[in-house]
């Protein structure tokens, strides 16, 4: 297999997205650039790879604002200024390797370069979580974009850490069939829940239904939200996992039981609004009736929470949850994946958005 790769050029040249500009209002293909980098020679501890599958993620907006998101400054996820190469959770493969036990050929799964090619340390500091390293296999692990990945651990904390779930729970997820959101869905429904979903898309509602749930909302329509919240909880929620932000954030709120628990895990409607941050006018409601609301970011959680994630999702019911791809080809395709993941109705199918190069 170490022939594959042999003879690579001394100084090789990546093609890298960068931020161009910062944005203002919605995110624009404009406002990001794929340029060629040189990449620098090797030094203990290291692997060049080539990139194989990238990610494009919500939360890559929040990196790109001005002001308001000061937790970024820490855990590696700092804010990117123009000219910053961005980076995005993905898979590689080692082309030439400093870091012993790694040989080419091998599969690296991780936050790498949004870029053809990049160079990794495969030792990352205390606390935070290391490229992974799959040796001796020819297919992609692709699992680990998306089930076993970020978006999995994110539906996890959701769910099973923060949303202390209850097989009595009613429970409603919104974004239910993107990324974090399907597969939040799913641990409810394992768990005995009666849950509820919205999409923004038929195709996305019919493909919530497939799974069990016991109803769907259109979030395409927030100024009915509270209405069709109303015909399928009438006995309001007891967990609500919040993606969205917004009127339909607004309108689960109204809808939580006293002593109840909300889950926010990101704000997407509104990041690329010039209030990102913006809270719902009712959110008092949730302190007022007794409830819970846990806001939560990922980094930070893998010391503790990483091998108890993967001990779980390696065995039934989460080894078998439906973990669909929605894949864009080639690396120039990056940004506009992302920036479409960003504007309802740009969904071309449900799960996790991925850019196959």
């Amino acid at each position: 297999m170490a022939d594959e790769f042999a003879g690579l050029p001394a100084n090789m040249i990546s093609h890298a997205w960068c931020l161009r500009r910062t944005p203002v209002g919605v995110l624009s293909v404009d406002d990001l650039e794929l340029v060629p980098l040189p990449l620098e020679a090797l030094v203990a501890g290291e692997v060049l790879i080539e990139s194989q599958w990238l990610s494009v993620d919500p939360y890559m907006r929040t990196r790109m604002q001005a002001v308001g998101y000061d937790y970024l400054n820490r855990d590696g996820m700092g804010k990117w200024l123009p000219g910053s190469p961005l980076s995005a959770w993905g898979l590689g493969r080692v082309l030439e390797s400093k870091y012993g036990g790694v040989v080419p050929g091998d599969w690296v799964v991780g936050h790498l370069p949004a870029a053809s090619h990049g160079v990794l340390a495969l030792d990352s500091p205390a606390g935070s979580l290391a490229p992974l390293v799959f040796h001796g296999q020819d297919a992609p692990p692709l699992a680990w974009l998306h089930q076993r990945g970020m978006t999995g651990f994110t539906a996890w904390l959701a769910m099973c850490h923060y949303g202390r779930l209850r097989p009595d729970d009613t429970v409603l997820v919104t974004a239910g069939a993107g990324a974090v959101g399907s597969l939040a869905v799913q641990w409810a429904l394992a768990g005995g829940a009666r849950v509820l979903a919205s999409a923004g898309s038929v195709a996305g509602r019919e493909w919530l239904l497939s799974l069990g749930v016991a109803g769907v909302l259109d979030h395409s329509r927030p100024a009915d939200f509270t209405e069709q919240l109303a015909r399928l909880a009438e006995e309001g929620i007891d967990l609500h996992l919040e993606q969205l932000g917004g009127a339909t954030f607004s309108a689960a709120i109204d809808a939580v039981r006293p002593r109840g628990r909300v889950v926010l895990c990101g704000l997407v409607s509104q990041y690329n609004g010039s209030d990102p941050r913006r809270a719902p006018h009712n959110l008092r409601r949730l302190a007022a009736i007794g409830a819970h609301l846990q806001p939560f970011v990922v980094p930070g959680h893998e010391a503790v929470f990483w091998q108890p994630f993967q001990q779980q999702v390696a065995q039934p019911p989460a080894s078998e949850f439906r973990a669909p791809l929605e894949v864009f080809d080639g690396l120039e395709s990056w940004a506009e994946a992302l920036c479409g993941l960003l504007v309802s109705g740009r969904r071309r199918g449900p799960g996790k958005r991925v850019v196959r190069l």
